[in-house]
């Protein structure tokens, strides 16, 4: 217990509950000092490998996320447990666009390719049991990373010179999946990380190379149209062919039908008249034969027939 002196100099005793306070603020202490030395948190897409300070010992064991009691003097390396993206474009990317050239132009050996820019992204995931690997190499994740962003940007910049200019539109997807292949392997063997994705964002040529390619297009477009219409003249023009066709069938078979017509009408009419005549003859015999007519009666009756007829006419 305390003891502390009164103004004429007698002790006094120190009450017994500023000891049991102060023993309360040394606990206090303690354990934070325990918390705050031996405890670390991992953020739930971390990766963690231990990592004594004084000695430099680090573990080949990789953690993830969590509170996880280390003891004194040690902490983790720590690395995302999630794909990073690495960039390479003027907007947002971590590096600028490669600049590199394609392969010479089988049109224009002499050429030696074009300069180009590939704006691209590769998306990259460390392995838990190379974690290790990687901190031996590299020594932290920034180190690492710019590691990576060099060497997958020197791949892309030699792969591109394996495709000429026109396999950048027409043939892309092939390319990209070259520059991943050959991406991931070389991150595998020298920074201990694999490439998941890769893509081509953006692809820029020299301004006048792209007028050409333009002009090109435009030209080649162009000679598509003419063609087309040319099948569209062919096509109106067998049609006007066919409409000539059916309308001189159409003449012939007007014409046939007319003539025929007419035979048919000529010879009813014939035949009507025939059987008219016919008739009156039987009629002028039954006549002549009911009365007893001799020819002479006869003779005149079809002349008093006669001027009846013009009489009826006004003659």
């Amino acid at each position: 217990m305390d003891v502390g002196l009164l103004g004429d100099g007698r002790p006094v005793a120190e009450p017994a509950g500023g000891s049991v306070a102060t023993w309360l603020g040394r606990v206090t202490g303690f354990v934070l000092f325990i918390l705050v030395t031996c405890v670390v948190v991992l953020e739930p897409n971390q990766y963690g490998i231990r990592k004594n300070l004084l000695t430099g010992y680090i573990s080949d064991r990789a953690e993830r996320g969590g509170i996880h009691f280390v003891g004194p003097l040690k902490t983790f390396f720590t690395v995302p447990a999630a794909q990073g993206t690495l960039q390479w474009s003027w907007s947002d990317g971590d590096r600028a666009p490669v600049h590199t050239r394609t392969g010479a132009d089988p049109q224009d050996p002499d050429s030696g390719g074009q300069p180009i820019s590939i704006s691209c992204a590769v998306q990259v995931k460390f392995v838990p049991e190379l974690i290790q690997q990687v901190y031996l190499s590299f020594g932290s994740f920034q180190a690492a990373r710019e590691r990576y962003l060099l060497l997958a940007g020197n791949v892309v910049s030699n792969t591109a010179q394996e495709y000429t200019p026109t396999d950048f539109w027409t043939k892309r997807r092939t390319i990209s999946d070259r520059m991943l292949f050959k991406i991931n392997h070389t991150l595998w063997h020298q920074g201990y990380v694999e490439a998941m994705q890769f893509e081509i964002m953006k692809v820029d040529f020299a301004k006048q190379f792209e007028d050409s390619i333009t002009a090109v297009q435009v030209a080649e477009q162009a000679k598509v149209v003419n063609e087309y219409e040319q099948q569209v003249q062919r096509v109106v023009q067998h049609i006007s062919v066919l409409q000539s066709e059916n309308q001189a069938t159409i003449a012939n078979i007007s014409a046939g039908a007319e003539a025929k017509s007419k035979e048919i009408k000529a010879a009813a009419r014939r035949d009507a008249f025939n059987l008219k005549q016919s008739m009156k003859a039987q009629k002028y015999a039954e006549l002549r034969s009911a009365l007893d007519l001799n020819s002479a009666q006869m003779s005149e009756y079809f002349k008093v027939k006669s001027i009846q007829g013009q009489s009826s006419q006004g003659k």
